[in-house]
C-alpha cells in the first residue's frame, strides 16, 4: 500500500484538543472537520486504511504520496522560549548609519517581495540566503552575544525606517540582518485559538529577538523555519 504523509507545505499544532494548519503555499491557516481530524491523526500515528476520510484527506492534497520518502512530518518544534532580548538590559551602543541603510534596504527589499511572491516562495529564499551565510551550530555565550547585539542594532535602525511594522515583515527582515553578519535565528510561526491570532517572531536558542516574552508565550509554535 502506499505510503502516506502530510503535504511538506503544511504543518499544524494542536490547541485544546483541536488541529490548527498552517498552508504555507496558500498563505492560509485552516482547520478540519473532526471526523477529517481524528482520520488524519490515526493514520499519521499509525493507521493504514484508506478508508473515506483519507481519501478526502488525499483529494484536499493534505495527505501525498510518501513513498521512497521518509514521512517526515514537517516539524513545529522549537525550544520554548525563555526570555526576551527586547525586556534585557543590553548595553546601548549608537546605531551607525551604515546599520540604519543596511536594515532599510532589508525591509524594503522583504516589503517588495511579501507583496510580489507567494509566503512559500518568501520563505524557502530566506532560508535559502541564511543557509548559504551561516550555519545552524551549539548555542554559545559568543554567538550569543553577537546575535544579541546585532538584533539589538536591528531593533535600532528599525526606528528610522518609515515602513509600518508588521510581524512577519520585521522578522524575516530581522533575520536576513543577522544572516548577512553570517549569524543565524529561526523564525517561529505561532497561533491561539480562541479568538485565533496569528503571529510570528525571531528567536535565537530559547531567546525572543523582536518581541515581548508573554506575547510570545501565548502563541503554540505552528512551524519553524
Amino acid at each position: 500500500m502506499t505510503q502516506l504523509k502530510l503535504h511538506g507545505d503544511l504543518s499544524y499544532c494542536k490547541i485544546d484538543g483541536h488541529l490548527i494548519f498552517l498552508d504555507v503555499q496558500n498563505d492560509r491557516y485552516f482547520r478540519l472537520s473532526e471526523c477529517l481530524e481524528s482520520a488524519l491523526l490515526a493514520y499519521l500515528h499509525g493507521g493504514d486504511s484508506l478508508n473515506g476520510n483519507i481519501r478526502k484527506l488525499i483529494e484536499r492534497k493534505i495527505l501525498v504520496d510518501g513513498s521512497g520518502n521518509s514521512g517526515h512530518i514537517p516539524s513545529a518544534s522549537k525550544k520554548i522560549p525563555t526570555r526576551s532580548a527586547m525586556e534585557e538590559a543590553v548595553h546601548a551602543k549608537r546605531t551607525s548609519v551604515s546599520e540604519v541603510l543596511d536594515a532599510a534596504v532589508i525591509v524594503c527589499s522583504t516589503q517588495l517581495q511579501l507583496k510580489a511572491h507567494s509566503l512559500k516562495r518568501v520563505l524557502d529564499r530566506l532560508a535559502s540566503d541564511r543557509g548559504k551565510r551561516t550555519s545552524k551550530s551549539s548555542p554559545s555565550s559568543h554567538s550569543e552575544s553577537q546575535v544579541l547585539d546585532a538584533a539589538a542594532a536591528f531593533r535600532s535602525a528599525r526606528l528610522y525606517i518609515p515602513i509600518d511594522t508588521c510581524c512577519l515583515l520585521d522578522s524575516i527582515a530581522m533575520i536576513t540582518f543577522l544572516a548577512k553578519r553570517k549569524l543565524y535565528a529561526d523564525l517561529v510561526f505561532g497561533v491561539t485559538a480562541d479568538p485565533f491570532s496569528a503571529h510570528c517572531w525571531a528567536q535565537y536558542d530559547a531567546t525572543v529577538l523582536n518581541d515581548a516574552l508573554g506575547h510570545a508565550l501565548t502563541h503554540t509554535p505552528i512551524r519553524v523555519i
